[in-house]
């Protein structure tokens, strides 16, 4: 039942982002929640419950946003299993855990995502590309991880219960 409800409430988080985050825009740059939300949440659950969680998030965001399709499923299921391998090793609580991970992810969002457009479309330079996708996308999603986890942070530690 938990990862049911942590499917759809990620089903909600992928409507929200299309509907009102996407249109807010910091120095051309978007949050994005699900990214942001998956690897929160990777590191309380088993590998193969949040792979597939991040698949279908991945998945519906790939139908609802367009651009590459099957880029954002293959990023967040592999960082969704990446960070759910590895959370035995890692300090959780800390917010400057959750900051640098929130970056490290962003970081190779961006960088997979640079890598597609580029070979799909050719419509920027890749100067811009890089500066966005290197610096002011990881770091936008980090300072507003930050703020969520604050505001989330006994829901969350609910799933390290179950």
């Amino acid at each position: 039942m938990k990862r049911i409800l942590l499917c759809l409430l990620g089903i909600l988080l992928v409507s929200v982002e299309n509907s009102i985050t996407n249109y807010i825009n910091v120095f051309g740059v978007s949050f994005n929640l699900i990214l942001i939300y998956i690897t929160i949440i990777s590191l309380y659950l088993d590998e193969l419950e949040i792979g597939i969680i991040g698949g279908i998030l991945g998945f519906i965001k790939d139908v609802t946003v367009g651009g590459v399709f099957g880029v954002n499923s293959l990023i967040l299921f592999a960082i969704a299993y990446s960070i759910s391998h590895l959370r035995d090793k890692i300090y959780k609580e800390s917010s400057i855990t959750i900051f640098a991970l929130v970056f490290i992810t962003s970081l190779f969002d961006s960088m997979v995502n640079i890598f597609a457009v580029t070979l799909v479309y050719k419509s920027y330079s890749i100067l811009v590309l890089a500066f966005k996708g290197i610096i002011m996308i990881p770091l936008m999603n980090s300072l507003l991880s930050l703020v969520l986890y604050r505001l989330s942070k006994k829901s969350v530690l609910k799933l390290k219960e179950d």
